[in-house]
């Protein structure tokens, strides 16, 4: 859960051809999996040759949804959503299936590296985030807990300039 906003903020971005989405593939202890999805996804992404760029791409804590509304308010309590109600991906660059950025996620920034591929007129990016990381507590629910890494996969137009 710890993950998810940090993964949230890194890959999805607002373009005219498609719909932005964030996926946070979270891993249960000691069995099971969910998934938490964000369309909220704010920034754009610019391609400029073969490279990719982007400012700033950001999502909000509490657009994340896993299918159960409970499951739901404690990944935003535990993303400590009222205090660090965003997380927020910076200084984005990429080229052959490689980019960099920094990840804040609960007011810690940490660089980050993603794999990408191009299909059509988006970019689909995958990473790995540890919830540790950025000062995340042990998530738990009754006897069940989360795994300390999240991945993530986003998919995102993308403007050429």
């Amino acid at each position: 859960m710890k993950l998810f906003l940090a993964l949230a903020v890194l890959v999805s971005t607002t373009a005219a051809f498609a719909d932005p989405k964030l996926t946070l593939l979270v891993n249960l202890s000691p069995a099971g999996s969910f998934q938490a999805v964000s369309n909220k996804v704010k920034g754009n992404l610019i391609k400029t040759g073969d490279a990719f760029t982007a400012d700033k791409i950001s999502v909000t804590v509490e657009s994340f949804k896993t299918g159960i509304e409970l499951r739901d308010e404690h990944l935003w309590k535990h993303m400590q959503a009222s205090k660090h109600p965003k997380a927020t991906l910076t200084a984005v660059k990429g080229q052959g299936g490689k980019a960099t950025g920094t990840l804040e996620v609960n007011g810690i920034k940490k660089p980050v590296t993603m794999s990408y591929k191009v299909a059509g007129q988006e970019v689909l990016a995958k990473f790995s985030v540890k919830a540790s990381d950025f000062a995340l507590p042990k998530a738990e629910y009754l006897g069940v807990g989360v795994d300390d890494v999240v991945n993530v996969e986003a998919t995102f137009p993308f403007k050429a300039k």
